[in-house]
């Protein structure tokens, strides 16, 4: 690996790690409220707000994080499902496919509660936090916007490289066209000269 490819790599990592271990507390937040009466049907949510409201990237990741944490809460119970399945398989096989019907919709009310909780703690957070003045994306340059989006995961190595470069081809292109128009404007007033 090159060292350029090595430097490639490292935001997408950073950005995998960070989002593993918000998933972690969040994932820790939802076993510890699950054991509480009523409020544990909703620890998934709770989880995931509570990763997403410690997440300290510029666009809200909050779905995704909840999601993330979801997955992790539905990979930790994995040991408890194969044990539910064991038994059930002792029983019988409609008892079998019960079980696993009911594990994936559980998986599945994990992941998107997670996903929601994420979701409306972004939006509260929004609520409380203004943008910041010196960050106005609308009033940055075409290239900023598109480091953040990069930066933010949005774009992957090659897709960013590919319209950076179109970005600054566009810029080169602007540039020479000013420098046309202006040598042509600075010219004409000679060229009149010379015709008198």
């Amino acid at each position: 690996m090159t060292t350029a490819d090595a430097r490639s790599d490292h935001p997408t990592v950073a950005r995998l790690s960070d989002l593993v271990a918000r998933a972690g507390v969040g994932a820790g937040v939802t076993v510890l409220v699950s054991v509480l009466p009523v409020v544990g049907l909703v620890a998934p949510a709770v989880g995931g707000g509570v990763a997403s409201w410690t997440d300290e990237s510029e666009t809200p990741r909050g779905p995704r994080i909840g999601a993330a944490t979801g997955a992790l809460v539905a990979l930790l119970s994995l040991p408890l499902t194969f044990f539910a399945v064991w038994v059930a398989a002792a029983v019988s096989p409609a008892a079998t496919v019960g079980v696993l019907a009911l594990t994936l919709f559980g998986a599945a009310y994990v992941v998107g509660s997670g996903a929601l909780g994420g979701y409306l703690a972004d939006r509260l957070a929004a609520k409380r936090d203004p943008p910041a003045a010196g960050v106005d994306r609308e009033a940055s340059t075409p290239v900023e916007r598109l480091k953040h989006r990069y930066v933010d995961g949005e774009l992957s190595d090659a897709e960013f490289e590919r319209r950076l470069d179109r970005l600054l081809a566009a810029d080169r292109e602007a540039d020479r066209a000013e420098t046309r128009s202006r040598s042509d404007r600075e010219a004409s007033p000679q060229a009149r000269e010379r015709e008198r």
